[in-house]
């Protein structure tokens, strides 16, 4: 997890300084004291108890903060927001726009608010599946899985930093009729109003982490794929459904995701360094 931190931490500074001017030279500063910061917490190893929690997965919990800079990152790069290539790609495969048309087609509040409820899932899904794989196999599987989930999370930022895409909640009309006028979807698009980063579209992130977390969870004890497939689906097609990805975004996130949980084995025995062998085979007990 160090590892893959410091990677993203630098790849991100080199964006920043290359392309953002005084302010790339601050993000990029911040970048450094980071990774002086990982460099440090390398030394420290506790594998119990919530600072053990804490330290296997640290690499996810600070994926909000580098998502809060990923709108001022993406500017450094291009000034471009590519949704139109992204509508292109949804009218070539799907033979229009379904982030329209799924919501004008099943306009029916209680089904809306069961995908908004899904999309809203995302906050519950991750957590879940990284509790799961520390209660029922402990500090090492906590650390496969959290590693999964924070390269899915690093892989997103960095195509967000050099590709934005700012996703349909931007380019086309809300919703509105019935539907909007559901618990679940004032809640989810308050959130979305609050604390979301513009041009963060494509690849969905939602669905590559909290799905790269099933997978993650499940490989370590398959019971956790049965318990959180049903709401991993919800939040997928609720992505599209409530216009806040392009189905292009949902199946970019869905491909990233299996291929997150297809390389990270090899990725843990690259960047594992001293780990044994066997916990680098990612048993199951």
């Amino acid at each position: 997890m160090d590892r893959g931190v410091l990677i993203y931490l630098a790849l991100t500074a080199i964006v920043a300084v290359a392309f953002g001017g005084s302010t790339g030279l601050l993000i990029a500063g911040i970048h450094v004291v980071g990774s002086a910061a990982v460099l440090v917490l390398g030394r420290w190893h506790p594998r119990r108890g919530f600072l053990g929690f804490l330290r296997a997965s640290y690499g996810v919990l600070i994926c909000p903060a580098l998502y809060a800079e990923l709108a001022t990152l993406n500017r450094f790069f291009t000034e471009r927001f590519f949704d139109g290539l992204a509508q292109e790609w949804d009218a070539a495969l799907f033979a229009g726009q379904p982030s329209m048309y799924l919501s004008e087609w099943w306009p029916w509040l209680p089904f809306s608010e069961v995908l908004h409820l899904g999309y809203f899932a995302y906050y519950a899904v991750v957590p879940a599946a990284l509790i799961g794989a520390y209660v029922t196999r402990g500090y090492d599987a906590l650390a496969r899985a959290s590693f999964g989930v924070a390269a899915a999370f690093f892989l997103c930022y960095l195509i967000f930093a050099v590709f934005p895409v700012a996703g349909p909640r931007y380019e086309f009309v809300r919703i509105g009729g019935e539907i909007s006028e559901g618990t679940l979807y004032g809640l989810v698009h308050s959130i979305l109003e609050s604390g979301s980063s513009k041009g963060t579209a494509f690849p969905s992130s939602h669905i590559a982490a909290s799905l790269a977390a099933v997978l993650g969870a499940a490989r370590e004890d398959a019971r956790w794929f049965w318990l959180l497939i049903i709401p991993e689906i919800a939040l997928a097609l609720g992505t599209v459904y409530g216009r806040f990805h392009y189905a292009i975004d949902a199946v970019a996130g869905l491909a990233l995701a299996l291929a997150v949980w297809a390389l990270t084995p090899a990725a843990f025995r690259v960047l594992g360094g001293r780990q044994p062998a066997a916990e680098l085979g990612y048993p199951t007990q």
